[in-house]
């Protein structure tokens, strides 16, 4: 049973506030996105990887097919997280079964808790990592508290997030009635009933620069 995993790369980074898309930005001596591809490539559940990146881009990151053998093909995204996603689902082999997505602005992805959400969805068709809500949540309108939310069973959805071929391709071929935030939001609607695997490691998603220096503390302290 071959796995695909497909790192989404083309974010712009613009709330990064850097002139270099966010994929591309340093962490700790490495760009981004070497870091993600380190951990599907170290996973031996995983067949192999598509990376999709700013097209632009494309000529200067030929050395990776070296330093990352599982890396099938590079290629260029879309104008929306979704267009870069079906765009990475045409590269993907034909035998690949299970199909995993993951954003490369999450770079501290653990090999243990891939597997684990490759594990889920064999079992169950489809899977997420996720995080349980910690937090008091407030529903604000016009700067005001308008109510305080119940957290109870309210989990914060992450990647990777991993789906049947059938199933991914099926949520991606329908035109949305409305966006959607990530591709498990794609797969509810059909119906498909998605797994939640809680997540074990920091798997931080960076967005601003205060997140490019948590995620640098916490690669030294590993």
């Amino acid at each position: 049973m071959l796995v695909s995993a497909i790192i989404v790369a083309a974010g712009k980074g613009a709330r990064l506030k850097s002139r270099t898309p966010k994929a591309f930005v340093k962490l700790g001596g490495r760009m981004l996105v070497e870091y993600s591809l380190r951990a599907y490539q170290s996973s031996h559940k995983v067949g192999e990887i598509v990376l999709v990146i700013p097209e632009r881009h494309i000529s200067d990151l030929s050395f990776l097919f070296a330093a990352f053998p599982k890396l099938r093909v590079i290629i260029p995204g879309g104008a929306e997280r979704a267009d870069s996603v079906r765009a990475g689902l045409s590269a993907c082999s034909q035998r690949a079964s299970i199909i995993l997505i993951h954003d490369a602005a999450r770079p501290l992805i653990s090999v243990r808790d891939i597997d684990r959400v490759i594990v889920a969805a064999k079992r169950h068709g489809a899977a997420i990592l996720a995080a349980p809500v910690t937090d008091t949540i407030k529903l604000v309108k016009g700067w005001a508290i308008a109510r305080t939310v119940n957290r109870t069973g309210l989990w914060q959805a992450q990647t990777p997030q991993a789906f049947s071929r059938e199933l991914l391709f099926q949520a991606h071929g329908r035109k949305p009635a409305k966006r959607a935030t990530d591709d498990s939001m794609l797969a509810e609607r059909l119906g498909a009933k998605v797994r939640v695997v809680p997540a074990t490691g920091d798997n931080l998603k960076v967005t601003t620069p205060h997140d490019l220096e948590i995620a640098a503390w916490l690669l030294k302290r590993k």
